[in-house]
């Protein structure tokens, strides 16, 4: 008898856990059928071309599919000159081995101009770089009370100090940050020692060289599962 009610009771728990589950599965489906009924209060236009961003971002391959021109740099948002708006610090690739040479891109720097445009100041910020840029950060290493840029590359690393006067000094070589040939893979400043002193920890991805590269080149495929392409 003992073992019958234990039973009972077990596919009594397991019946009600059945009918529970059931009943949410039933409600999320109403609750998402509801809230696709309602005007959405959010809308988001497409500016870009109204905003004077005029930025396009290049892998700098030349169809070789090294490794690197998969990855993407991204970009910084902060306000450089403390005018209260956010402007964009954009990171670009540069040619690879086997591309061909011509203007070499650059990072570029747009200044938020307050209503709705922005303004390309790379040039007079002097903050061009034209590494392969795969990360940056932020930050306000002296105190004056401007944010300075990191930006971690494929290849020498480069440290923008932030003069306050709408322009950067390059100060790698002086802070010792320029990182030889790595493959960047992001950066952080943080003050690891609690000393009230912000240091920078520099992130890289692996050991890449052109003669390591035909180990390590992006097989694509050719939509059947095949691979092909170069490598």
């Amino acid at each position: 008898m003992i073992g019958r009610s234990k039973n009972r009771e077990f596919a009594f728990k397991t019946a009600g856990t059945a009918m529970l589950l059931a009943a949410a599965w039933g409600l999320r489906i109403l609750m998402a059928e509801a809230a696709a009924e309602l005007p959405c209060p959010i809308h988001l236009v497409d500016a870009t071309a109204s905003s004077g961003i005029t930025f396009r971002h290049t892998d700098g391959g030349a169809g070789q599919q090294y490794l690197v021109e998969f990855m993407t740099g991204g970009l910084a948002l902060f306000d450089y000159d403390n005018d209260g708006r956010i402007d964009i610090y954009f990171l670009n690739g540069s040619p690879l081995k086997g591309t061909p040479a011509g203007s070499p891109p650059r990072n570029a720097l747009y200044r938020n101009q307050g209503d709705g445009t922005f303004t390309d100041v790379t040039e007079q910020a002097g903050v061009g770089d034209t590494g392969f840029g795969l990360g940056v950060t932020v930050a306000d290493l002296n105190n004056n009370g401007y944010p300075d840029l990191f930006v971690n590359n494929f290849g020498p690393n480069v440290l923008y100090r932030n003069n306050g006067d709408g322009t950067f000094t390059d100060v790698t070589r002086q802070a010792g940050v320029g990182g030889g040939d790595q493959f960047g893979a992001g950066a952080a400043f943080l003050d690891i020692d609690g000393n009230g002193n912000l240091d920078l920890y520099v992130g890289n991805y692996l050991d890449f060289s052109y003669e390591l590269a035909a180990d390590q080149r992006v097989v694509l495929t050719q939509g059947t599962g095949v691979p092909g392409g170069d490598g």
